[in-house]
């Protein structure tokens, strides 16, 4: 069964060329055809607002650029074309074909180049490989629904936003089966390589600078793979490359992202800059992790302002390092900040401070309140069988708990045959 036509658009003042692709539509050796629907037919630099307008609305997958007349203009174009939709495939033709000039269109995001005149079997050819590269999926397939996307970020330094989000990542995976991708936007501090115990050979912003030539095939390999099956794009190691990477660009990464995952978890930094402004715009949940201190409660509340604009968004608060002799009650912190806890993590600081150091995350130690905490939430985020807690989850446990111990003590205590356990050094035994 032949493919459906992959919609193409040529910028040549070469009627010959223009001719050839347009004959090119009866297909290839695979069953790839190519349906040229738009065709601009002046230099470069006579190129209107309107061309690139009209050019936008066809939206085509596979672009032919015509580099003969002016290179250099050409290769400006392509990398605008290439920046304005990553998924779109560039293929150049021109008589130059000097190393340096192949460089530099490569770098402007020029997949394929033919030299002329072109020749029905090497056009062949590199629209067939084109077509096999589309957003990693074989041509003319209808297009996946994008993943899901949290966001996870904290208003004030150390509240834990990495350890969680790190872990409920692999709990989402594990839970899910499905390709999960856990991203550090951190790009100035961030940790999730040294938590999840990995030495990354790329980072966040390696992909950002070649991300005008970016498909499937390349973006693995930018990624690394976490023992746990669960895929990690880290943070530079040297705070300043994060200058160099816009919330524009984040936007455009985020989105091709899922469109490659089932599930793309981003650790935020806890500060409001245009990159996490840009992951909030992107995020189908954001989950805002705190502790319950005053300067976390007070820095949740100046920054609620700028929480509100994000429209429709699910925003779920998690508390975390809670403490059952607290001076803060939850009912204290949801009335302060006008939100429901959507859930609490205990402090479990012998078990996270370990799990931090040895690079082994938490959730996959056994015997440990925190990780038992985590898998719940995660069965709660996915909606998908796993523990069933109570709403407030550790905290509600352990109210029952020391219920039914006190409950027993009474019991103990009215039964003359059952006496209290005795008292050494000031601990039961």
């Amino acid at each position: 069964m032949q493919r459906q036509a992959i919609v193409g658009a040529v910028i040549s003042t070469d009627s010959q060329f223009r001719t050839a692709l347009r004959e090119s539509g009866n297909g290839n050796g695979d069953g790839a055809r190519v349906e040229i629907a738009f065709e601009i037919v002046v230099p470069f630099i006579e190129l209107s607002h309107g061309h690139l307008e009209e050019l936008r609305y066809v939206d085509p997958e596979i672009v032919f650029i015509d580099l003969e007349g002016d290179p250099v203009l050409g290769c400006k174009l392509a990398q605008y074309l290439a920046e304005q939709n990553p998924n779109r495939r560039l293929i150049g033709a021109g008589s130059g074909n000097s190393p340096d000039f192949l460089m530099q269109a490569m770098q402007a995001g020029i997949g394929e180049y033919l030299p002329k005149p072109v020749t029905p079997e090497a056009l062949t050819a590199a629209i067939s490989r084109t077509t096999r590269r589309l957003a990693g999926a074989p041509a003319g397939t209808a297009k996946r629904q994008p993943g899901k996307l949290y966001a996870f970020f904290s208003a004030k330094g150390g509240s834990g936003s990495t350890t969680v989000a790190t872990n409920l990542a692999i709990q989402i995976h594990r839970l899910t089966g499905q390709k999960t991708v856990v991203v550090d936007l951190d790009l100035e501090l961030g940790e999730i390589a040294l938590f999840m115990g990995i030495e990354p050979r790329f980072n966040f912003v390696d992909l950002a600078r070649n991300f005008h030539r970016m498909d499937a095939g390349l973006l693995a390999s930018f990624i690394e793979c976490h023992d746990t099956g669960v895929h990690v794009l880290s943070a530079p190691y040297q705070p300043e490359k994060a200058e160099s990477v816009t919330g524009d660009q984040i936007r455009q990464i985020l989105q091709f992202l899922k469109q490659h995952y089932e599930h793309v978890v981003v650790d935020t930094s806890n500060s409001f800059t245009p990159r996490t402004l840009a992951t909030f715009d992107q995020a189908d949940e954001v989950y805002l992790v705190t502790n319950v201190d005053l300067p976390s409660l007070r820095n949740i509340q100046r920054t609620q302002h700028i929480m509100d604009r994000m429209g429709g968004k699910q925003l779920r608060l998690i508390v975390n390092r809670l403490q059952p002799d607290n001076d803060i009650a939850l009912e204290d912190v949801e009335q302060a900040l006008g939100m429901e806890v959507y859930w609490t993590l205990p402090n479990d600081y012998e078990a996270v401070i370990d799990s931090i150091n040895t690079g082994r995350p938490v959730i996959l130690m056994e015997r440990c309140d925190y990780a038992r905490e985590l898998e719940a939430l995660g069965a709660r985020i996915t909606g998908l069988p796993g523990s069933v807690p109570k709403k407030r989850g550790w905290l509600a446990r352990t109210v029952e708990r020391m219920k039914g111990m006190l409950g027993a003590e009474e019991e103990r205590a009215d039964d003359p045959l059952m006496l209290p356990p005795p008292v050494l050094g000031g601990e039961r035994i």
